[in-house]
């Protein structure tokens, strides 16, 4: 959260000079509070109201968002990051997120700077930079043909999260049902068709993982993951267990992402949430916009959730991604 600080100089002209703060720190502005009913919501461990968080990083770290020092990723210049360009509405706080958590990393992505458009894949402007909807725009690149579709941001985000861990059981299903590990492609392994399935064929030698080669692997598994399988691979959450990491789903043709970047709560159990997207073709991850107001969307649990662009989401849709079971 950004925080304003003020000082005022006074001088005593007794041999010396002093300086002193004013006084108390003013808290920093915050978005406009949406309309929303009083919603009762139980308090859970990764869904609680949460105390002030220390002052964020002078800017993105590209130790947690490797992506930043891949000069080969194209992703847009990052300038600052979500908790501090989106304070939340006034009563409201952040839930409770564990350092280390998947909601933790989404609550401090680096944003590229105020008013970038939302690009695609075919060089074209989606949303310009002052689209009423459109609150940021993530700075994490899209990649040069049409294969981080929707359903891939959750992949995506996900994905990079782990790799900033060192994680390395890191493993996404294809449509197919077929296990997708990056040891395989490490090991020289790559995915192939035959037929109407997916299997993978030994193509070259081991070798050391960069984040490039990464990103390559990803790309792999953007070609042959779709709604269904991330459907497949994600548990079911309960309205009031939302988190920052959750997702909402639609699935079928065109399936739909849309990302809970994070949650924040009232005392009166009203809640509130950022989301981002991505859709197709392939184009900037962004930060939706409830309206010019506020990027934070009043959420109603039982009530379907209403975005920009896409039909609404019902609560039926919300899951979550754990951490890759071991697939060898």
């Amino acid at each position: 959260m950004r925080r304003g600080w003020t000082a005022v100089g006074c001088a005593l002209f007794l041999w010396a000079c002093k300086s002193a703060p004013s006084g108390p720190q003013p808290a920093a502005s915050a978005s406009a509070e949406p309309s929303a009913a009083p919603v009762p919501a139980a308090p859970t461990p990764c869904a609680s109201a949460a105390p002030a968080e220390a002052p964020p990083p002078a800017g993105p770290d590209p130790r947690r968002y490797t992506w930043l020092d891949d000069k080969s990723a194209g992703a847009p210049a990052a300038v600052d990051t979500l908790l501090a360009r989106f304070p939340t509405p006034p009563s409201y706080e952040r839930v409770k997120v564990e350092p280390g958590t998947f909601g933790h990393w989404l609550r401090h992505l680096p944003l590229a700077a105020p008013k970038t458009p939302v690009e695609n894949v075919k060089g074209a402007i989606v949303h310009p930079g002052d689209d009423q909807y459109l609150g940021a725009v993530v700075a994490i690149d899209y990649g040069k043909i049409d294969l981080q579709q929707s359903p891939d941001v959750v992949i995506r985000l996900h994905a990079e999260w782990l790799w900033a861990q060192g994680e390395k059981n890191i493993s996404y299903r294809s449509a197919t049902g077929l296990d997708m590990p990056l040891s395989r492609w490490a090991r020289g392994e790559r995915l192939e068709t035959q037929g109407a399935s997916v299997i993978w064929l030994t193509k070259g030698r081991p070798a050391e993982l960069d984040h490039a080669e990464f990103r390559q692997y990803l790309n792999g598994v953007f070609t042959w993951a779709n709604s269904t399988s991330l459907a497949q691979q994600s548990d079911p959450v309960q309205p009031a267990d939302l988190a920052p990491g959750d997702f909402f789903l639609h699935t079928g043709s065109p399936g739909h992402a849309l990302v809970v970047l994070d949650v924040a709560k009232k005392e009166d159990g009203k809640i509130v949430a950022l989301f981002a997207q991505g859709l197709n073709p392939s184009q900037s991850v962004h930060v939706l916009q409830a309206g010019r107001a506020t990027a934070w969307f009043s959420l109603r649990p039982g009530e379907p959730v209403i975005t920009p662009h896409t039909k609404e989401f019902p609560w039926e849709g919300l899951r979550r991604l754990g951490k890759p079971k071991p697939t060898e």
